[in-house]
């Protein structure tokens, strides 16, 4: 049982979402964020951030209904094509608003 356990475990820290940046929006800093323009939402797959202007951080779009945001295209595909891809954080970050 101690050994399901620790597996378990072990999968959730492999594919853990960073907290610094949980939903993975772009600060849309650099050329490179600017000529890619989507990016995937970290924690829902019908989501996606588009990068519009350089220093504005991304805006929120949403795929169809029966469709998700596939990284490996940069595009909607229907739920029967979508399939898990590594979760990478942008290359910026928008500014953290300190309290």
């Amino acid at each position: 049982m101690k050994c399901i356990y620790l597996f378990v475990l072990c999968l959730l820290a492999v594919n853990a979402v960073p907290l610094d940046n949980p939903t993975g929006q772009p600060g849309c800093q650099t050329e490179e964020e600017l000529s890619v323009v989507n990016y995937r939402h970290l924690r829902n797959k019908t989501l996606y951030w588009i990068c519009q202007e350089q220093g504005v951080p991304a805006a929120l779009g949403q795929c169809p209904v029966a469709h998700g945001w596939l990284d490996d295209v940069k595009e909607c595909v229907h739920f029967s094509l979508w399939y898990w891809t590594p979760t990478v954080q942008p290359p910026s970050q928008p500014a953290q608003v300190s309290a």
